[in-house]
């Protein structure tokens, strides 16, 4: 269909094409789709009409001229039939109905309305031909006023013995065509038109005046049914109510000498037989039944013709009223009863111009040129306006078929206001040249022209009667509006380009710019615009301006100023065209949904449905493509103009959408540009319009997508942050609301009618915030380790025993980092999805799935609804195929009622930056920047800052090879937990099973953790405790852990999958001790532990155990004591020491050991100690009570007590590490001490407990809380030196001599070195009176004499040596006296050597290091531990007492 508002509308001939009989709707448009490309017919092609009183419009008048047909499917409204003939091309002159030869083989369609005329039964083929023929007769009875009825037959051959009917034309299938199959039906088609235009131009001629186009009242006129129901109408075809067999209508006219002025289309004569009853109609002529045929036009409208209806009553308003001797004029001139001279000019005028109409439309636009100049002349000289005015309208669209033919024309002098203005004629004989010059002129004119043109419209309005309508007067406007816009983006000159979009409305091949000043070409964008706004309609009742007229010329103001460039007055017309389609809509989705008896609401969609049109275009009787490409672009194009943020998918054809990074960040600039202008409540508006338009077609498509551009333009476009932004739509709730159950009821109402893929483009591009892996649980954490951890972990758990100081791998924290992106193949993992709902309504999640690249990945789907205005965590599961690096790019969601999609995540907020320098306004910021180039002197350009453009985010992940999954099965600890005494060991049983079906554990370590190790690490991170207490702790720490693993035999460390295994652990009970935790690492490794070259990862898996520790035995206290005197043999007995086998036991080799042992538990323990080289004590204690255990022990002899105190802690060892704070070289030198005799003692003795009742318990008496005093340390160590003094070679070990006075006496001191150096000795014997004050002890002159000196000093005495010094002494008076004996060091004997000799660099002497905190090394002195007891008594006493 071509363009009704072209300026060479008015030369076009209206053919309306029918479907006629059995036809699908897919085969009528492809058929008509065969027929539009020979539209255009030349005459020089067409045959003319051999009767000679049908040659008025001959083809060979005018072989250049060309017709042209404007092939339609629907017959146009009253509305335009009433304005002909004043405008002849809106009234159709050729019915073409078309019919699929296909279905000719089918059964009738008639069923048993029409029988064949053959009682024994003709084929069904030649049956349906028939039929179609009468169906034909139908058409003609229901469209009377055309001149051409024609049946074209697609895809059929006549292969019948009878000729087919006249009127049918049978169209071969498109391979059996040839190139001029269709072009030679389309010239016979011609050719038949121009002989029928022939009477009609006659038949105008006789009238005596024409009347101008008033406003039609109603809807009278011939149905606009496609398809003829063949009831009856209030129009009268014919006289008789009967009709012709199908072959009595003649083949040919060409031979009737009674018939010549009679119309091809007339029906034949009457037959005695009839088939059926037609129905009657009002403009064919009808045929009288007698025998006198007419044979002129008065006898036609005779009175005596049985029908008073004729040619000329196609023109006439129709009135009932009306008398019919109005209807009759004489074709010989004027009677008595005659108008006035003007009056008849007039119509003589008017009726010229009609037939200069018909030449129009015939081609022969010479011939039209002519008629209408006349017409124009008379016109204007009798003041007749409107027709004045049509003539010049039409003079003007003969010029241009011409010059678009591309014959040289001449502008008539009509056509100037005067002669003086006309321009010379050009003298050259060049036709092109002239041709040249008349498009010039023309060009000149044509402003003038159509000023002129309309102007004598506008003062037609003056005289009464002949106001023209609203409709062709705007009508009128638009076709000279697009003249002069043509004209003007042409450059302001006339080319083939300008007549092609004229006349065939073939656009520009480069269209031109008109964002550019333009204005020295005329005429004008504003001159044009100004000219097209009078076509504007003004409010009228529909009586006057029908909904689609209205709309139609909306349309056209729409189209022309859209060419010109004006995009916002478009778009205000637009609007305008929207307001008034809603109403009509609206009454007729009413009125249609009465007519089928449905409710309003479904009416039009259930049509559609039931139709097969799944586009919902019967609301206005549209194509299946009709809406896509019309009302979708159509309201696009006013929401663009308008600034809507619309999406870009602009209709629900299957059209690929890039949801690429990139593109969504494209899309999310674009719409935030476009929000950056224009008001948003008018977007707001606009947009309420067009959803209020789709609701009225119904279109469902365009309700979600309008719906959808309305939630997104009153959005903000941000991505808020926590507590910064305010993404709150621009629109009340409760608008919000109705908007989202707008969509829920157009999603409810398409399903109920089965329409599908019905989906729009969500609203928010930051639907998607945030994509976390959720964290696996501790037992499912791979945790990374590197090669080299492995062997070290290798030796750990051959051993038994570990030194926990040593950095074990497997106790480190793992890595957040590192775990949080780890995954293993084939085992599902839980993701946390952030999805933002800035909107005060739910949004329904249909589905949500990840999106991922990289290695293979299996996402679940899951559905949820987001609260109104808020962030919402949904958790999706998903499993991992294979080992290799995973990225989650996104999620592709299913919002309900939009389109699956996918969404980037943007974790970061994000809001648009207004620009500092404002470039552009409006529209002009979406168009391309242009770059402008660069002046000479011009600098470099400065860059400004862009747009911060919104970062989409990814999850990147690392997916290692399967691994095993370790349980606890069970365990023989009842609910995990253990009650234990103090010192007690007590074994239980764990058992491992390995879930995995194929995989299995290769890998398995055992760690423990108990609540001791961390008071215990805090404490020996301690910088101020001394080093005897960081010794202590470190030893609990390394040696008496908690748990510990019993490898036994056969134990594996491997689980096959799917299979156990049990392993013994065994628990010790220490004071602190309330939880502990066993901790399993196991992995699959694939080879061997020393071929593991790569990353490995191990998972863990532990049990907790709650201990309860009570107390069993405790120390409360202990003391040694020093031994002197006579021991009783029980005492050493209960030391084990057998007196009687020794007998060089003397008491000052042994002390005395004290022990106070209170039993804590409720029930008797037996106490079992241990004595190394010793005896064996066994004792029993009572509940609550307290034993003390006396035994002597051997007194301990070190040989460097004052050594350095050694650490545990292997980071220690290399270390000077001392005591800290500010200690005295005598109180480090006791700590060393009292630490190493405590060690020997703590060596020597060793105890145990066990109960004797009940459960069997045991385990070990804690001595380590035995603390040594100096006095203790006295009593127990043998010094370096050691003095032993005897008298006249007494046994060794007595410590009381007699001796007589005046006697001889000799006194042995052996000094003994047990050290490892030598010393230089200095010997001081002290005698002293015993039992005196130390003043008179020591007044010895008068009571002994030595021979000697008693102070001497020795020779030097090597280690591990001794030396006796013999003395001789007299007593000279009797008493008690007291021997003792010291040993000074003389003087201090230096080290040859304090260096380590060696290849390598020289060591620091760490030894002479730690000494030196023991201060300066000075002279030491050693005292006897006991003086040796010397009785003298007298001689006589002796001798008496001998007698």
């Amino acid at each position: 269909m071509l363009d009704q508002l072209s300026p060479a509308a008015p030369a076009r001939v209206r053919v309306v094409i029918l479907p006629i009989g059995q036809i699908k709707r897919a085969r009528f448009l492809s058929f008509v789709e065969r027929l539009q490309p020979e539209n255009v017919v030349q005459l020089g092609d067409v045959s003319p009409d051999g009767r000679p009183n049908r040659n008025m419009f001959s083809p060979l008048a005018f072989p250049i001229g060309r017709l042209v047909y404007d092939l339609t499917t629907h017959y146009p409204s009253p509305s335009h039939v009433a304005l002909s003939p004043f405008e002849l091309f809106r009234e159709p002159l050729v019915i073409i109905a078309i019919a699929d030869g296909a279905e000719l083989g089918h059964v009738s369609y008639r069923g048993h309305v029409r029988r064949s005329l053959n009682a024994n039964g003709v084929p069904k083929p030649e049956n349906n031909l028939r039929e179609l023929y009468q169906d034909l007769e139908d058409l003609r009875d229901s469209y009377p006023k055309a001149l051409v009825h024609q049946l074209l037959l697609f895809d059929y051959v006549h292969k019948f013995a009878t000729p087919i009917p006249e009127g049918l034309v049978a169209v071969p299938p498109l391979e059996e065509c040839k190139r001029t199959t269709m072009k030679t039906i389309m010239c016979d088609i011609s050719s038949l038109l121009l002989a029928e235009m022939t009477t009609l131009a006659k038949s105008l001629q006789g009238l005596s005046t024409i009347e101008s186009p008033k406003l039609v009242q109603g809807s009278w006129g011939p149905p606009g049914n496609f398809w003829p129901s063949g009831q009856s109408v209030d129009m009268s075809r014919r006289g008789s109510q009967v009709t012709w067999e199908a072959d009595s209508r003649p083949v040919s006219p060409v031979g009737s000498k009674d018939r010549a002025n009679v119309r091809m289309s007339m029906p034949a004569q009457l037959r005695p037989t009839t088939s059926y009853v037609s129905t009657p109609a009002i403009g064919r002529p009808s045929t009288p039944l007698g025998g006198d045929h007419p044979t002129n036009f008065d006898q036609i409208l005779a009175p005596s013709t049985s029908q008073p209806n004729n040619f000329a009553a196609r023109f006439m308003t129709p009135n009932p009223n009306r008398d019919s001797s109005r209807d009759r004029v004489s074709v010989h001139g004027f009677g008595p009863g005659s108008a006035s001279e003007r009056s008849r000019n007039i119509g003589r005028g008017r009726v010229g111009i009609v037939i200069g109409s018909l030449y129009l439309n015939a081609g022969r636009w010479n011939d039209a040129s002519k008629e209408l100049v006349d017409g124009a002349v008379i016109a204007k000289n009798n003041l007749d306006h409107l027709w004045h005015a049509k003539a010049l309208e039409n003079i003007l669209v003969s010029m241009i078929m011409l010059a678009w033919t591309g014959l040289d024309f001449q502008i008539p002098q009509v056509c100037y206001v005067s002669s003086d203005k006309a321009p010379t004629t050009p003298s050259s004989t060049e036709p092109r040249s002239n041709r040249l010059v008349s498009l010039q002129n023309l060009v000149i004119l044509l402003p003038e022209l159509t000023e002129r043109i309309l102007s004598l419209y506008a003062r037609a309005a003056n005289n009464t009667g002949e106001s023209l309508p609203q409709l062709p007067f705007s009508e009128t406007i638009i076709r000279v509006s697009k003249l002069l816009s043509a004209v003007h983006l042409a450059g302001g000159i006339l080319n083939d380009d300008v007549l092609q979009l004229w006349v065939v409305g073939t656009p520009f091949k480069q269209q031109a710019n008109v964002y550019t000043p333009r204005l020295n070409i005329k005429p004008t964008r504003i001159d044009i615009a100004t000219i097209l706004f009078r076509a504007f309609p003004f409010p009228s009742p529909p009586e006057q301006l029908s909904l689609a007229d209205r709309a139609t010329i909306l349309g056209g103001i729409a189209s022309v100023l859209g060419s010109l460039g004006y995009h916002r007055k478009k778009a205000m017309v637009i609007r305008e065209l929207v307001a008034v389609l809603v109403p009509g809509l609206v009454q007729a989705r009413i009125a249609g949904a009465a007519e089928m008896g449905v409710h309003p609401a479904a009416g039009l969609a259930a049509l559609a449905a039931s139709n097969g049109n799944a586009n919902n275009a019967v609301g206005l009787d549209l194509g299946e493509g009709d809406v896509e490409n019309g009302v979708d672009a159509f309201l696009g194009l006013l929401n663009q103009v308008y600034g809507v943020v619309a999406s870009r998918s602009s209709s629900n054809q299957p059209i690929e959408m890039d949801d690429s990074d990139d593109a969504a960040i494209a899309r999310v600039i674009h719409d935030a540009k476009v929000r950056s202008f224009g008001g948003q409540s008018l977007k707001m508006d606009v947009l309420r319009s067009c959803i209020n338009l789709c609701e009225a077609l119904p279109d469902f498509h365009g309700v979600l997508r309008f719906t959808a551009d309305l939630l997104r333009t009153a959005g903000s476009g941000i991505a808020p942050g926590p507590r910064t932004d305010d993404a709150s739509p621009s629109m009340s709730r409760e608008e919000q609301v109705r908007l989202a159950n707008n969509i829920a009821r157009t999603l409810n109402a398409a399903k109920n009618i089965g329409v599908k893929d019905l989906d729009a483009e969500y609203w928010d591009e930051f639907l998607l915030r945030g994509v976390d892996l959720e964290q696996l649980s501790p037992t499912r954490i791979p945790i990374p380790h590197m090669p080299n951890e492995l062997p070290g972990v290798n030796m750990v758990t051959e051993s038994k025993a570990r030194n926990p100081f040593i950095h074990n791998p497997f106790l480190r924290t793992p890595d957040s980092a590192a775990v949080d992106r780890l995954l293993v193949s084939g085992e599902g993992a839980v993701f946390k999805v952030t999805l933002q709902n800035p909107y005060d309504f739910d949004i329904e999640i249909e589905s949500i799935k990840l999106e991922t690249i990289g290695i293979e990945f299996e996402s679940a789907i899951q559905k949820t609804v987001i609260g109104p205005y808020r962030t919402q965590i949904l958790t999706i599961s998903g499993t991992p195929k294979t080992a290799g690096q995973l990225k989650i790019i996104g999620c592709i969601i299913k919002v309900r009622g939009c389109r699956e999609r996918r969404f980037p995540i943007f974790t970061e907020p994000w809001a648009p930056q207004d620009e500092i320098k404002v470039k552009a306004i409006g529209l002009a910021t979406l168009r391309q920047k242009k770059i402008r180039p660069a002046s000479v002197g011009s600098g470099p350009p400065t860059s400004r800052a862009a747009m911060v453009l919104p970062k989409p985010t990814f999850l990147g992940l690392n997916v290692i090879e399967r691994q095993p999954v370790v349980v606890i099965k069970s365990t023989t600890l009842s609910q995990s937990a253990v009650m234990i005494l103090e010192g007690e060991r007590q074994v239980f049983s764990i058992t491992l099973q390995n879930l995995s079906k194929d995989t299995p554990v290769d890998l398995l370590l055992f760690i423990f953790k108990d609540s001791t190790q961390e008071p215990l690490k805090a404490a020996m991170s301690n910088r101020d405790i001394t080093p005897a207490e960081l010794y202590e702790m470190e030893l609990i720490f390394a040696r008496k852990q908690a748990l510990r693993w019993i490898q036994k035999e056969g134990d594996k460390l491997a689980i096959p999958p799917g299979e156990t295994a049990t392993f013994d652990m065994e628990i010790l009970g220490k004071p602190g001790l309330i939880s502990a935790i066993i901790q399993v690492d196991y992995a699959f490794l694939g080879v061997p532990k020393a071929e593991v070259q790569a990353k490995f990862h191990t998972r863990q898996v532990s049990l907790p155990i709650t201990v309860t520790v009570n107390a069993s035995i405790e120390l409360a206290r202990m003391d040694v004591l020093p031994l002197t005197g006579n021991i009783p043999s029980s005492l050493w007995a209960r030391g084990g020491i057998d007196e009687s086998d020794n007998r060089n036991i003397t008491p000052r080799d042994y002390c005395l050991l004290v022990l106070d042992l209170r039993n804590a538990w409720p029930s008797l323990l037996h106490v079992h100690l241990d004595i190394t080289n010793g005896g064996v004590i066994d004792e029993d204690i009572l509940p609550g009570n307290t034993s003390r255990i006396m035994f002597p022990i051997r007194r301990i002899f070190l040989e460097n007590p004052t050594a350095a105190i050694p650490a545990l802690d292997p980071s220690r060892q290399r270390q000077f590490v001392v005591s800290t704070g500010r200690v005295s070289a005598d109180s480090e030198r006791t700590n060393r001490e009292s630490f190493w005799y405590r060690e020997e003692l703590l060596n020597i003795l060793s105890g145990k407990w066990s109960t004797k009742s009940g459960a069997c318990r045991q385990g070990i008496v804690e001595l380590r809380g035995i603390r040594l005093t100096q006095r203790i340390i006295e009593a127990i160590k043998i010094d370096d030196i050691g003095i032993e003094l005897s008298i006249n070679g007494a046994q060794k070990g007595s410590i009381k001599h007699n001796i007589c006075t005046d006697t001889f006496a000799e006194l042995k001191a052996c000094v003994i070195n047990r050290g490892t150096t030598a010393i230089r000795p200095l010997l001081r014997i002290q005698p002293a009176l015993r039992n005196q004050p130390h003043n008179l002890s020591l007044e010895l002159s008068k009571k002994f004499v030595w021979n000697g000196t008693l102070q001497q000093a020795l020779p030097l005495l090597p280690a591990k040596g001794s030396i006796e010094i013999c003395l001789g002494m007299t007593a000279l008076c009797r008493g008690e006296f007291e021997i003792s004996a010291s040993v000074e060091e003389a003087g201090l004997l230096i080290s040859e050597d304090g260096k380590v000799k060696g290849s390598g660099r020289a060591r620091a002497n760490t030894k002479l290091l730690m000494d030196s905190l023991l201060g300066t090394k000075e002279r030491r002195i050693w005292h006897s531990r006991e003086p040796c007891l010397l009785v003298v008594r007298d001689q006589e006493s002796d001798d008496d007492d001998d007698e």
